[in-house]
């Protein structure tokens, strides 16, 4: 049997932890962001919208463009791969790692992330780390595995 004082304070407990989502999931209008589903074409062109602008080289943008995407699907590694890679161009690496590695999280053989985590790596003079990208990354694509073999090849000889 608990306590009544037990009781009291599992109740308080469970108010303070969840009060919070309670008020904010229940208060303004009944449209309001919480209660809104996300259709994955929403996803896609935000995607869509931030690659554009990577590969355009509007880095900054791109950033903002995948913080979108990430705000609608928190589970996208692309995002998180791509708005690394343009931090990883803005020379800020490591954000950049920071994010390449909640993208392994996610998708621990995205072959992209270990290629361009293994970039950020070696350019904050990292070898050992990228060549553990590297051998990740040869079990998984030979074109980008080549790539990161390059760059580490170029940074050993310099």
């Amino acid at each position: 049997m608990i306590s009544p004082i037990l009781r009291v304070l599992i109740v308080l407990c469970v108010f303070a932890l969840f009060g919070p989502l309670y008020v904010s999931a229940n208060s303004g209008s009944s449209d309001n962001d919480f209660n809104q589903q996300v259709s994955p074409e929403q996803v896609t062109a935000a995607y869509e919208d931030g690659y554009r602008r990577m590969k355009a080289g509007q880095y900054q943008d791109a950033i903002d463009a995948f913080k979108r995407v990430i705000q609608l699907n928190d589970q996208h590694a692309m995002a998180y791969t791509n708005m690394a890679y343009s931090f990883r161009k803005l020379g800020k690496y490591r954000r950049a790692v920071r994010l390449y590695k909640k993208a392994l999280a996610i998708e621990p053989n995205l072959a992209e992330a270990h290629e361009y985590m293994g970039a950020a790596l070696l350019a904050m003079g990292k070898v050992k780390q990228a060549k553990k990208h590297l051998a990740v990354l040869e079990k998984l694509d030979n074109k980008l595995a080549e790539s990161l073999r390059a760059e580490i090849a170029r940074h050993d000889r310099s």
